[in-house]
């Protein structure tokens, strides 16, 4: 019922031990049998789910916090994997001459800032809005 939100059945009238099935899985003898994508019971959830194109507004190296601007999937306290972009953009986001704003990936033991805040054109997107 919950996996593809169906009604049920009535709670009175004659539906004995049939609150909660489906109802039916197809015709009689023609066909005479289910077709493929019927809609039926099975596992529901832990599908793996990717968010492209979210932007990284502020990192706190002390706290280990990513601040993220944009909907991050999975329940509180959950596991999140951030990996740098893999699509290819055909402009180029940062020109050769301009530096990323993060540190993709950091070598040895070099010392980080405690904050580093992406460039926002002066407004900071985590301040809350009055």
């Amino acid at each position: 019922m919950k996996k593809w939100g169906f009604a049920g059945g009535r709670a009175s009238h004659g539906a004995s031990l049939s609150h909660r099935t489906a109802g039916s899985t197809g015709q009689n003898q023609d066909p005479g049998r289910v077709f493929p994508g019927k809609k039926m019971a099975g596992k529901m959830g832990n599908d793996q789910v990717t968010v492209m194109e979210l932007k990284v507004m502020k990192v706190d190296t002390a706290l280990g916090v990513i601040f993220v601007k944009g909907s991050v999937p999975g329940n509180k306290g959950g596991i999140v994997k951030v990996r740098d972009a893999i699509k290819k953009n055909k402009v180029a986001k940062f020109p050769q001459d301009v530096d990323v704003p993060f540190p993709t990936y950091a070598e040895g033991d070099t010392a980080l800032p405690r904050e580093m805040i992406a460039r926002t054109g002066g407004k900071d997107p985590l301040l809350l809005k009055q």
